[in-house]
């Protein structure tokens, strides 16, 4: 008889067997369900209630399919789960066993907002592993509400993802786009140590050499970035450099501030895209449609969002493990990389790597492996 390998209760399994060593203060109740719930959010590429149950098979041996649809509610209800612990515990593991491949430590963590139509607001932060990124921290608020976008809100996420890398060996680089240009949030990354590469809107006031400006007005050349060292922008007059660049890739220019590392600002604030706008469009149409939440609670949503960022996270492991060591993986090939004139181009990003690799591994005839230690590999 044919044996099915990775059958949901080993899958489970294997998740159980990470939170009990890594997620401290969990209920018997969370952590036996908690796994599940990732699983079938995985195997639906969805975070509707009623589709995770779907793929619920070994609950739905003992219990109607209503009863599970109301078990995974009453779960995103639960106010004795903290959800914000439990991924910072997640995350925190992730990160001590973390070892970048790079000899200069960089990591460029990016922080922005998503919206899921008007219903709900999401600051985010990401780390980037390769050209994707990994959600770190986040927040959720109900609607537009104005708190997401508040000074403290943002720096509440960076002495987060500071004390995440406190005491380690790593070089962090900030991300974010124009709307993130406050002088207080400069200030305080600063404060920290940290280098911030932040693009600045083009009408913001540059004071250079005792006259004031905007900052498109600064001198500039085609195709080619300059450096603007010693700078004061708005009228605070916060001390900076700016490097200007004007290049073929771009609709406008590039003006970017930044206080360390000026030769390699432009490279840093590039990966900024790919490094959130991934994990956004993970969330939604490419991997869980989360677009087809909008009555939840402010307290549900977050506890389900809290479990979307968990399985983000393992899938992209599992695409790293997959690139990483490839000569675990014979009995499967996923085509991730094609040359293009001659250059390797990666044509599937890591995240839908992981989640192939899930979907073909499950309730396969053959051996394939797949690991839970959520040990993240810089590819």
């Amino acid at each position: 008889m044919n044996k099915l390998y990775n059958i949901q209760s080993n899958i489970t399994s294997g998740f159980r067997d990470f939170l009990i060593h890594n997620v401290p203060n969990l209920r018997k109740t969370q952590i036996n369900f908690i796994p599940s719930l990732m699983f079938g959010m995985i195997n639906s590429e969805s975070c509707a209630s009623y589709d995770i149950a779907k793929s619920l098979k070994d609950e739905l041996k003992w219990a109607q399919f209503d009863s599970v649809v109301k078990r995974i509610n009453r779960f995103w209800n639960n106010n004795l789960f903290n959800e914000k612990i439990f991924f910072n515990n997640v995350i925190t593991s992730i990160i001590d066993n973390y070892k970048s491949k790079h000899s200069n430590n960089k990591v460029h963590i990016t922080f922005d907002h998503m919206f899921s139509h008007d219903n709900y607001t999401i600051f985010m932060m990401t780390m980037r592993i390769g050209t994707q990124g990994i959600p770190i921290y986040f927040d959720c608020f109900n609607g537009n509400n104005t708190d997401a976008f508040k000074i403290d809100t943002i720096i509440d996420g960076i002495n987060a993802v500071d004390n995440l890398f406190k005491g380690k060996n790593f070089d962090l680089i900030f991300l974010a786009d124009r709307w993130f240009s406050s002088t207080e949030i400069l200030k305080h990354i600063d404060s920290l140590g940290h280098t911030y590469c932040v693009r600045l809107k083009g009408n913001i006031h540059v004071f250079k050499d005792n006259k004031k400006f905007l900052a498109k007005k600064l001198k500039h050349r085609k195709y080619h970035a300059v450096v603007h060292n010693d700078v004061y922008i708005t009228d605070k007059r916060f001390k900076t450099n700016i490097v200007y660049s004007n290049s073929l890739n771009t609709s406008t220019p590039w003006i970017i501030v930044s206080n360390k590392d000026l030769e390699h600002a432009i490279l840093n604030y590039s990966y900024r895209f790919g490094s959130i706008e991934f994990v956004f469009k993970n969330q939604k149409s490419n991997g869980f449609n989360l677009n087809k939440i909008s009555n939840m609670s402010i307290h549900s949503f977050t506890n389900m969002y809290s479990i979307i960022c968990t399985c983000i996270v393992y899938l992209t492991i599992l695409g790293c493990d997959y690139s990483k060591n490839s000569n675990c993986y014979r009995n499967v090939n996923i085509t991730t990389h094609k040359f293009r004139k001659g250059i390797k181009k990666r044509i599937m990003s890591l995240f839908n790597t992981g989640l192939t690799l899930f979907k073909v591994a499950f309730n396969s005839y053959h051996y394939i492996r797949l690991p839970f230690t959520f040990k993240l590999y810089d590819v």
